[in-house]
């Protein structure tokens, strides 16, 4: 059976990719005069890298209705793999068009700055790559004493000062501005990405208050959060949100963290546990309670993955604080019968025993808490023999992640039965 999250992240990439840059080829091939024939494959190729980058800074924006669909992490893998391809094309048109003056300038100075930040991206914003790549992750680990997840976040901006040059750079283009179907394409569709992040930068935060900072472990903390009594937060059940301190300098950007407590039963109170592995996260600790939180979210798709699939067996695989989002998900599955992994490096790693000692009480609920990892032979014996009505979430590091996914798919577990959400942006 075909499921709405593949069907939905299939039309996605296929709207960026395909759909969204028709309209920009179909109007400037109609229009194109037969005198540049020789450059119109290289034209075409600078108006679909120019779409393809205009998709990328809407997804940027972190539209709720494409989260709740695809999810925040597919949504930032296209966007940086729409970011390369568009450099990518952004280089064959550069190599074959002629232009001269403030024309050639602005497109020089253009592509210069997509691929410093996109390298620049690469280490320190494509987690997808660094975990799969222990080069990288340890460059990146030596550089963020230098370059601080805010700094990181203002050099990610200048692909908004490049995406301008490139704007003036057609306009300056004589024979581009006579296209009229083309342009009113062109500037319909950057008025409104414009417009889009626009409202994502100056629309209202929920303002709330740190209420308590206690060390759970070492190097983790728990955050206690207290939101106002009117707040314009849509929380749900293994939701995260973006959590910015803007009275302190250096954590004023938003930095995203799961939800340990369950929305639906404390309206009013967010609890958050955090492990200190950026410049962010260790600061965290240092923080003396009362404190302004500005709170962003809900975001994540847990609950809506378990709500579309309705198993008759739910089986939950977590590693360390990747159980975080994973606890208020199970705290409102009351009825539905759970077989629930857990292991950590040391006992101290078992968060929230507490929790597993109350749901242990009910009677479809059974959990497997261990220091050190499962072996495939613990959990496969568990899984039940008809694969069908069965649906698996993991909440831990991408490796973890990945080790599982290979595991159950190749004994029986359809892919579009298991859900995973990375923090690896």
């Amino acid at each position: 059976m075909l499921k709405r999250h593949n069907y939905a992240l299939g039309l996605a990439w296929l709207g960026v990719f395909f759909l969204i840059p028709l309209p920009f080829i179909q109007t400037i091939a109609t229009g194109l005069p037969a005198i540049y024939n020789d450059e119109r494959l290289a034209i075409l190729y600078g108006t679909i890298a120019y779409s393809w980058m205009l998709a990328a800074i809407y997804l940027s924006t972190r539209p709720r209705w494409l989260d709740r669909l695809i999810g925040l992490p597919e949504m930032y893998m296209l966007h940086g793999i729409l970011s390369v391809a568009a450099i990518g094309l952004a280089y064959l048109h550069k190599t074959g068009t002629t232009s001269n003056g403030w024309t050639e300038r602005l497109g020089d100075w253009a592509f210069n700055l997509f691929l410093a930040v996109m390298l620049y991206s690469l280490i320190f914003l494509a987690g997808w790559l660094t975990s799969r790549l222990p080069v990288l992750a340890q460059i990146k680990t030596w550089l963020e004493k230098v370059f601080h997840h805010e700094l990181t976040i203002w050099v990610h901006r200048l692909n908004l000062v490049a995406t301008g040059f490139i704007f003036i750079h057609v306009l300056l283009i004589s024979y581009i501005r006579a296209i009229t179907p083309f342009m009113i394409v062109f500037m319909t569709a950057s008025i409104f990405v414009a417009a889009s992040y626009l409202w994502f930068k100056i629309q209202p935060k929920t303002d709330a208050q740190l209420v308590a900072n206690r060390t759970l472990a070492p190097t983790l903390q728990e955050l206690t959060i207290q939101l106002p009594a009117r707040n314009r937060l849509t929380l749900q059940a293994g939701d995260f949100v973006f959590l910015a301190f803007p009275d302190i300098p250096g954590m004023r950007e938003g930095h995203p963290f799961s939800i340990v407590n369950d929305p639906r039963q404390d309206h009013h109170q967010l609890r958050f546990a955090i492990r200190g592995d950026g410049d962010f996260t260790r600061r965290l600790a240092e923080i003396v309670p009362p404190q302004r939180v500005a709170v962003v979210g809900g975001f994540g798709r847990y609950l809506n993955f378990v709500t579309e699939q309705q198993p008759q067996q739910l089986v939950v695989i977590a590693g360390g604080t990747g159980v975080i989002p994973l606890l208020s998900l199970i705290a409102q599955q009351t009825t539905q019968a759970i077989t629930f992994f857990y292991n950590g490096h040391t006992a101290a790693n078992l968060l929230y025993p507490e929790l597993f000692a109350a749901w242990q009480k009910r009677p479809s609920f059974t959990a497997y808490r261990q220091v050190g990892r499962f072996s495939d032979d613990d959990i496969l014996h568990q899984l039940p023999a008809e694969r069908r009505g069965l649906a698996v979430v993991i909440g831990g590091p991408a490796a973890m992640a990945r080790h599982w996914i290979k595991v159950l798919t190749a004994n029986g577990v359809p892919r579009g039965q298991i859900y995973y959400e990375a923090f690896t942006w």
